[in-house]
């Protein structure tokens, strides 16, 4: 009887996902490399910004060079769900703290830095979750997948003789978890706030508006969210159409690039930037700092 989920569902392809993200990069090979037709594998899709089930193709090709497609929102795209590690974990820490506390922890997260992300430091390792057509031939295929903004992911899988079936990701109080229990996993749609200028500032006020929530006659309700809260302190305040948030690097350091300043809004729509204040560690005015807003659907 499985307890907590087989070794071949979710939470078994995290541990394998979050040592990929080591690299930075996306997995050569599904999880697990060998399946059945009909079972469901995982691909490690590397740091992707906008991978969605609603927003991904996923194109199967068998040993014989046929192919299968799934498109946009297909039931058998599972789920789509990034992976972060640890927030105590070496590779976040070690380079904090000057000091590899295990073996070349700072060289793996330089290598992150430099070969992906580039200073910024909100790091995640993103899972599709798929199940195989039950039609495929024994041989080698391939899953490759494509977002309708352009960024791809492939990996390969070997098909074993069987039949399988799709995980059904049981759990132990609750059976098997159902489409939207693992829809709540995933992503919902949010403002993505960062910031560009010549210098890096000590702190960052952001005044912004959007469209009314709930309380004033509108729809929802607006959340701020920080994706590195050991780097950043957060202030916010809502007041129903006009946000205000402020940016403080957390404990007595200097930011290392604007990219950490980088923060999430979700709950509301129609946001649009009014101002934005910059100053140094002695209060004093820095010019040319910008806000930019990106919506993820």
């Amino acid at each position: 009887m499985r307890r907590c989920g087989s070794i071949e569902g979710l939470w078994g392809a995290a541990l394998a996902f979050l040592l990929l993200a080591l690299s930075g990069c996306s997995g050569v090979q599904t999880y697990p490399a060998m399946a059945r037709a009909g079972d469901t594998v995982a691909v490690a899709a590397g740091r992707r910004l906008d991978f969605g089930r609603d927003k991904i193709t996923v194109t199967i090709t068998a040993s014989t060079g046929a192919t299968i497609v799934y498109p946009p929102g297909d039931p058998a795209v599972r789920a789509v769900v990034n992976l972060y590690p640890d927030p105590l974990s070496s590779i976040l820490v070690s380079p904090e703290v000057g000091e590899d506390l295990t073996p070349y922890a700072r060289t793996y997260a330089d290598l992150v830095d430099f070969n992906f992300t580039q200073g910024d430091r909100d790091w995640w390792q993103t899972a599709v979750f798929v199940d195989l057509p039950d039609t495929l031939p024994v041989g080698v295929a391939t899953i490759d997948i494509s977002s309708t903004s352009g960024e791809t992911a492939s990996a390969q899988f070997t098909v074993v003789s069987g039949i399988g079936q799709p995980e059904d990701f049981e759990a132990e109080l609750n059976g098997p978890l159902n489409p939207a229990q693992l829809a709540s996993l995933e992503r919902v749609a949010s403002y993505e706030v960062s910031f560009t200028g010549g210098t890096v500032p000590h702190a960052i006020q952001v005044d912004m508006i959007h469209d009314p929530d709930a309380a004033n006659g509108g729809t929802g309700k607006a959340w701020v969210v920080n994706p590195r809260g050991d780097l950043k302190s957060l202030l916010w305040n809502d007041d129903g159409t006009s946000l205000r948030v402020l940016a403080t690097p957390a404990g007595n350091r200097a930011p290392a690039s604007l990219k950490e300043f980088r923060f999430y809004v979700t709950g509301i729509s129609g946001l649009l930037v009014q101002s934005v204040k910059a100053v140094d560690a002695a209060g004093s005015p820095v010019a040319g700092i910008g806000a930019q807003l990106q919506y993820h659907p």
